[in-house]
């Protein structure tokens, strides 16, 4: 019953909650969802934009935690804000306090626009999903995962955090487990990117069949969402014309008979798919 509520507010569109803790890979998963033709709302982005030099949050975190965590050009220097509400419980819920009103005001704006808009699948990929309600505008929640080692890892790669930093950063927020029960899907990306866009696209696939068609872009739309979801078999295809074609045209004058050129293009047809499963074989 809720579903149906949420799917009626979204107007037919899938909005798909994207959560996971931090560093568990919820941006390359929303990467690859952007691919496949989704409409993509990060939360991340918009706590930068509420918090830009004019707007009324940046006024409200300077008075909270004073003018030494403004940067030489007036902006907020989100590193040294982080490092400090990550040590301090207390100073990370009165920022949150401040923020996530004003992320949540925003997103809901992007979303009624990304609905109106005709897109078809959006995705609100944010950290506190659950426990800042948004996942109540969800169709479904997708909950990425990776090893606690892992996450540790990509923090000090990615952010140039100190280990003991990296894990108090992890050690902030609630236990993976804790998102589970409320989860309609679970990404493990613990594995390869190929491993995760095969999981990725699979549940793709499962929605699209959901979708209604599109009535600005009709079929076009469609074989370019089958084109995404079938890479293999279309790189198949069009090898195999490919080859043909360039068969076919360059053997008129050979002196073959109409079978022995049939043959030939089936030979053509077989080895294009033998490169394709050589190409895409792991």
């Amino acid at each position: 019953m809720v579903h149906d509520q949420t799917q009626a507010a979204n107007r037919g569109t899938i909005v798909i909650g994207l959560t996971g803790a931090i560093a568990a890979g919820k941006s390359t998963v929303a990467a690859m969802l952007a691919n496949l033709g989704a409409c993509i709302i990060d939360a991340d982005d918009l706590s930068r934009l509420v918090m830009q030099p004019g707007a009324p949050t940046f006024d409200q975190v300077l008075q909270e935690f004073g003018p030494e965590i403004v940067t030489g050009d007036g902006k907020i220097d989100r590193a040294k804000l982080g490092a400090r509400v990550f040590a301090d419980a207390a100073a990370l819920s009165r920022l949150e306090a401040i923020v996530h009103p004003a992320v949540l005001a925003e997103a809901e704006t992007q979303l009624r626009a990304g609905v109106a808009h005709g897109c078809q699948v959006v995705v609100l990929e944010a950290i506190k999903l659950l426990e800042s309600g948004l996942h109540r505008r969800c169709s479904e929640v997708w909950v990425v995962t990776a090893p606690r080692k892992q996450q540790v890892q990509r923090l000090m790669e990615t952010r140039s955090l100190p280990r003991a930093e990296a894990e108090l950063r992890i050690d902030a927020q609630p236990a993976p487990e804790s998102r589970f029960p409320l989860a309609t899907v679970i990404i493990d990306n613990s594995g390869s990117p190929e491993q995760t866009r095969e999981a990725v696209e699979r549940e793709w696939r499962r929605i699209s069949v959901s979708l209604p068609p599109s009535p600005t872009d009709g079929g076009q739309m469609n074989l370019r969402k089958w084109i995404d979801t079938h890479p293999g078999f279309t790189m198949w295809v069009a090898l195999a014309v490919g080859m043909v074609l360039i068969f076919w045209f360059t053997s008129g004058d050979a002196g073959m008979r109409l079978s022995q050129r049939l043959f030939v293009a089936l030979v053509c047809v077989l080895l294009a798919g033998l490169c394709t499963w050589i190409v895409n074989w792991e």
